[in-house]
């Protein structure tokens, strides 16, 4: 049985800089894998590698997608 289950992912990220003292704040939306979210956790290491750029903290909340769900302004490639 496959539980996997495509999201859609809102992803909330508050930085800080060595360049900006009132630091910075990012907001994402994409489909991610409900229950591993490898999206969030690729996007939370890539901003840890950057030297410039630390993560004080984020936030991550999902909706479902079901048959009526709109998805427009998202990008989907289909396998």
């Amino acid at each position: 049985m496959n539980n996997i289950d495509a999201v859609i992912t809102n992803l909330d990220v508050a930085l800080k800089s060595d360049y900006s003292p009132a630091g910075h704040f990012i907001s994402l939306i994409f489909i991610d894998e409900k229950p591993s979210f490898p999206r969030v956790k690729k996007t939370i290491y890539e901003l840890n590698i950057n030297p410039d750029v630390h993560v004080v903290d984020h936030y991550y909340s999902y909706k479902e997608i079901t048959e009526s769900t709109n998805l427009k302004g998202l990008d989907v490639t289909k396998h």
